[in-house]
């Protein structure tokens, strides 16, 4: 499978829209901070992993919110922040507004 770059972020700025535009949600406030976490070498294996840790999204915020700031640099392994972030806000803001007609 591939998938072009430049479309996926079409889709997340529309998904981001909807939410802040149509939906209104401009501030969203995290309810728990800590999540199970699979280390990347078990991630994508069908087997039991072998072990979680701890993530914990406002150290990932954190660290994201840094390259707000011109001196930082990004790289592409902060991804591994966002999603964590993003797979919060959506199932949060699914339940929440799905109730709202989505």
């Amino acid at each position: 499978m591939q998938i072009d770059l430049s479309e996926l972020k079409q889709t997340i700025d529309r998904l981001f829209n909807h939410i802040m535009d149509t939906r209104g949600v401009k501030f969203f406030e995290f309810e728990k901070e800590n999540y199970w976490n699979i280390p990347s070498r078990d991630v994508y294996e069908f087997e039991e992993p072998k072990e979680l840790d701890i993530g914990n999204l406002s150290d990932d915020w954190e660290f994201l919110s840094k390259l707000l700031q011109s001196e930082n640099q990004p790289v592409a392994y902060q991804l591994t922040q966002v999603a964590p972030l993003l797979r919060y806000i959506g199932e949060r803001l699914g339940a929440d507004l799905a109730k709202d007609g989505g």
